[in-house]
């Protein structure tokens, strides 16, 4: 595959943008593509029927090895209207990913099975969940992934073989007072006071300092009745995040403890609902490994980043969590990406793709001839 075809690859699904479970167009065209190459190709999959899972088979017994592609857009409003937007390089994560497919449909597999993931909704965290879901997924013994990185972690002409991605969850505090006239606040229970104690408990919350970690009231909804009236309801929501896993449920849990007993004590109620969440990065060292020569082979040594670390999760890393068997690798293919992930502007080196498709390509043939 050339520079130039996969060039023409990604101009097709950038125009083609489409947000979270509503990738019909996406999941046609990469279906269509995929068929053409001669996959086994499944459509429909998952409740929104946008994901898509394409199977070439050796024939032979041996391992089950997936690449995997999100393919949701962002949304931007732009004079008032809502405009799609890939933003966060999944144009190109499914451009290397097709372009991967068909080098190995060349190729042929020597033993085992191919299976060519295409997810919805990675933007709101819920498509990998989706695609596990199915069941289709429960013979992979490998799982690639791949993302194009910002500027400051990694630049043209290098790759990183380990993305630490943090574990992520939002959780919404609703609370519930008691309203009464502004002149006797005594008669009632003040909502907004509740939620002020609330966040400045929340703020005081100390883990390891060793490890990484922050959590911060994002949003701050209180009633729109009368101003000389005591508000009675109130809704908070915070952003958690942390590097291990283990350090999210000791936040989770001393976030949920402090908000129920700040609201006992001011004589209110609370309600603690998660509205999402992504875990952080778990890696298997066989498997790092065979991704460090995967890279090294197409970049040179010079090319190879050990790791990097960033502050924002990324749903890949449910297949691990919901699969602990599963053996998984993630590259950050550096592309000289600018000003950042989730810009409007977000542009970066094209020329980049290629050598993520073959990085792909080649941790395919890899594990497959894993004993």
């Amino acid at each position: 595959m050339t520079t130039s075809a996969i060039e023409k690859t990604w101009q097709a699904l950038h125009a083609l943008a489409e947000p979270a479970f509503k990738e019909s167009k996406t999941a046609q065209f990469v279906a269509d593509y995929l068929k053409d190459l001669g996959y086994k190709v499944q459509t429909g999959l998952t409740p929104s029927g946008t994901g898509v899972i394409a199977t070439l088979a050796s024939g032979k017994k041996g391992p089950v090895v997936g690449l995997r592609s999100d393919m949701d857009c962002l949304m931007f409003t732009e004079n008032g209207k809502e405009i799609p937007v890939h933003a966060c390089g999944h144009d190109g994560h499914m451009s290397m990913v097709l372009t991967a497919a068909a080098t190995l449909a060349k190729q042929g597999l020597k033993k085992g099975k191919l299976k060519i993931v295409f997810q919805p909704a990675e933007e709101i965290g819920l498509g990998a969940k989706a695609m596990l879901a199915t069941g289709e997924l429960d013979d992979l013994n490998y799982l690639f992934g791949v993302h194009l990185m910002p500027k400051s972690l990694a630049k043209s002409g290098q790759v990183a073989a380990k993305v630490n991605w943090q574990a992520c969850t939002l959780l919404t505090i609703t609370i519930t007072g008691l309203t009464a006239h502004g002149s006797m606040p005594h008669l009632g229970i003040n909502a907004l006071d509740t939620g002020c104690a609330i966040v400045n408990a929340v703020n005081a919350i100390h883990l390891d300092p060793l490890e990484g970690w922050s959590v911060k009231a994002t949003r701050f909804n209180t009633g729109t009745g009368a101003i000389n009236a005591i508000c009675d309801h109130a809704e908070i929501s915070f952003d958690l995040r942390t590097t291990l896993n283990s350090s999210m449920a000791e936040l989770k849990n001393k976030v949920t403890i402090l908000a129920r007993a700040t609201a006992k004590a001011y004589g209110a109620k609370v309600k603690i609902k998660e509205i999402g969440d992504c875990p952080g990065t778990e890696s298997d060292a066989a498997v790092l490994a065979l991704v460090e020569k995967a890279i090294t082979k197409e970049m040179g040594p010079g090319g190879l980043i050990k790791e990097v670390t960033t502050t924002v999760g990324e749903d890949f890393n449910f297949y691990k969590k919901l699969r602990p068997k599963l053996k998984t690798g993630f590259i950050g293919l550096g592309c000289n990406l600018e000003p950042c992930l989730h810009d409007r502007n977000m542009h970066f080196d094209h020329s980049q793709l290629l050598h993520g498709a073959n990085i792909l390509t080649f941790l395919v043939q890899a594990a497959l001839e894993v004993k």
